[in-house]
């Protein structure tokens, strides 16, 4: 069977495509900001809680008081860039998201018990006790399989071929685990919210410095230090994922389309 016979026709829009691009892009970057502080976030709230006593945690233990409403605001800002998907990409979205319905519908429970974890661990720390290392692990690995199905998805709604694996699997319950590219992207990705979390950290510590908080100069280091130390992770991962694209791909990002620009030199 011929992958491309797989792709439904695309809908009409509504209007110019590059109108949508634009809102999509812009809407994209505001969820994703979010959506990074809060996944970066909760990595560094769960290892200091892993590696410190609660009497520790000081300025680590204020930022996490923020996450669950940066949650809530990324879940609401993620809502309008999924719907400019969908009337500039409908015909590959929809299909990708059929084809592993069973993990796309999942989310919706994976996020919500992750915005509880993260609630429970911000309101009931010391109530909590020790139980607050598991609840904050558990917010966490939540927020990472939520993270993970969106890169299964997005890959696979790109590739058509890979469409064909339904015929032999037909539960919903389709990965993309076949493509080389997706665990250096989302490892990529992954990374990178954790630098952002650790630039999240230090800002919201810049702000209580501004209030008079003795602990505020404490806070902008450690999320200094975990933002350089991520970003430094990304160029490792960065090499991987470039080296993972399709070669034609990978080249275009490597400058390679540009030789074919230039005029060839006469001998």
């Amino acid at each position: 069977m011929e992958p491309a016979s797989l792709i439904p026709l695309a809908d009409a829009m509504p209007g110019p495509a590059w109108w949508f691009e634009i809102l999509l892009l812009l809407t994209f970057v505001l969820h994703l900001l979010l959506m990074n502080t809060v996944l970066g976030g909760t990595v560094i709230v769960a290892v200091h809680a892993l590696r410190k006593p609660a009497s520790e945690q000081g300025p680590v233990r204020d930022f996490a008081t923020r996450l669950p409403t940066a949650l809530a605001l990324a879940i609401n800002l993620g809502v309008p860039p999924l719907l400019f998907v969908q009337v500039l990409y409908g015909n590959f979205f929809y299909t990708s998201s059929v084809i592993m319905a069973l993990w796309w519908l999942g989310i919706v429970g994976l996020v919500m018990l992750a915005y509880y974890g993260l609630y429970i661990f911000a309101i009931n720390h010391d109530e909590l006790g020790t139980r607050r290392i598991a609840v904050i692990v558990l917010a966490l690995l939540l927020l990472v399989a939520t993270s993970f199905v969106f890169s299964n998805n997005m890959t696979l709604m790109l590739q058509p071929e890979r469409w064909l694996a339904w015929f032999e699997r037909r539960d919903g319950a389709l990965l993309n685990l076949g493509d080389p590219t997706l665990i250096p992207r989302w490892l990529h990705m992954l990374v990178g919210s954790i630098a952002i979390g650790g630039l999240a950290l230090s800002l919201f510590h810049v702000r209580r410095a501004s209030w008079g908080a003795p602990d505020a100069a404490e806070g902008i280091e450690t999320g200094l230090r975990w933002f350089s130390h991520a970003t430094y992770a990304q160029i490792a991962l960065g090499i991987w994922f470039l080296m993972a694209l399709p070669r034609d791909l990978m080249l275009r990002f490597m400058g390679g389309t540009l030789s074919r620009l230039r005029p060839s030199s006469s001998v």
